[in-house]
């Protein structure tokens, strides 16, 4: 009998990773409108301990019509320690508007966003150094673009 393995490169981090285009991409939904994604802000929160950041950006209905839209953030280490896929999702909103209407979106991100597990160390680590925060309605339509540098290593044990 064969063993069925996952490992972290499942649904559209294996497409992403892997340079593969998908037919639908993981987020994608068609509308009746069409939405802007602008002002992109990528905030260090000052008061508490941990590393927590909120990310900021304006979303716009540029149709006619009024619609929902699912604003996704997907967090990229650039230089990892361990293989991980090329972006993960990490916050998500569904936002409601009408035609012409703009709301500001943030999404806060814990220091779980930039955490990958290490078995060596049996628990959760943030590596120090530079992450890519994208912004957008599916897994391939990246709208914005900001980053976040990580101080120092974070751990968390298991």
């Amino acid at each position: 009998m064969e063993t069925y393995e996952e490992g972290l490169l499942v649904g559209y981090r294996w497409y992403d990773t892997r340079k593969i285009e998908p037919l639908f991409p993981f987020g994608y939904g068609l509308s009746y409108t069409t939405f802007k994604y602008s002002g992109l802000k990528v905030v260090a929160d000052k008061d508490t301990k941990d590393s927590t950041v909120t990310v900021e950006f304006t979303l716009a209905n540029n149709g006619k019509r009024a619609g929902a839209e699912v604003a996704q953030v997907y967090v990229q280490e650039l230089n990892p320690s361990v293989t991980r896929p090329l972006k993960e999702l990490k916050g998500f909103t569904k936002v409601s508007l009408k035609p012409g209407e703009k709301q500001k979106v943030s999404i806060r991100l814990d220091t779980s966003a930039f955490a990958h597990y290490d078995p060596t160390k049996n628990g959760w680590v943030a590596d120090k150094g530079e992450y890519k925060i994208l912004v957008g309605g599916s897994s391939r339509d990246m709208e914005l673009q900001g980053s976040y540098r990580l101080a120092s290593e974070v751990f968390e044990a298991d």
